[in-house]
């Protein structure tokens, strides 16, 4: 089994270890397989990036916001790279806990057929295609694995591929590149290029 993440999310008074034993899974964290977190309640939280991109949840300022938790007392088990599995309030998480991995594994292999058809859109020259293939892979919110690494750098390298197309670009261009990169980070500086392009003319 590879190493996962059991994270509470709780304002309890007992300390870990207590905590950890009115678990059933503590032997496997004794064992190294598990590795058991305590988050507490922020008391502000910080705005996230705006960003398509799924998350690194783990390296998030907020992890309640991170991970959508509202109530107390919610537990999450979680892969290594801190995508979620399973959310909530029941205390027995060992049977879960093989699940884990053949959940992701799934995930991954679809992810990866997405990368590559998103890979065959962009060769062909159909930008507007492979973002949307791109786009709906990364509804699976997967961070971490190589597909998941693979997709976000595909996905870098068009943004910076429309960037670098805006820099001479005319009112026609940029407006092409409007409907190709809609949906993206790119879209409100075309829009702010398309503004002063139309003042430019006037």
């Amino acid at each position: 089994m590879c190493q996962l993440v059991v994270l509470y999310f709780g304002e309890r008074k007992d300390d870990d270890t207590e905590l950890l034993a009115k678990l059933d899974i503590k032997d496997e964290v004794v064992a190294g397989n598990v590795v058991p977190f305590r988050v507490n309640k922020p008391d502000d939280s910080q705005p996230a990036k705006e960003t398509i991109l799924p998350p690194e949840r783990l390296a998030a300022a907020n992890l309640w916001e991170a991970y959508c938790i509202e109530e107390a007392d919610t537990f999450v088990i979680a892969d290594r790279y801190g995508n979620p599995y399973f959310t909530g309030k029941e205390t027995e998480l060992l049977g879960k806990l093989g699940e884990v991995n053949k959940h992701f594994r799934g995930i991954r292999k679809e992810l990866k057929k997405q990368v590559e058809a998103a890979k065959d859109a962009r060769d062909e020259g159909n930008v507007a295609e492979a973002l949307k293939t791109l786009k709906e892979g990364f509804e699976h919110k997967l961070t971490g694995y190589r597909e998941a690494t693979a997709a976000a750098k595909l996905y870098d390298e068009l943004i910076e591929s429309g960037r670098a197309q805006m820099k001479e670009a005319d009112a026609k261009t940029l407006a092409e590149l409007s409907k190709t990169y809609k949906g993206t980070e790119l879209e409100p500086e075309i829009e702010k290029a398309m503004n002063a392009a139309a003042k430019g003319s006037n």
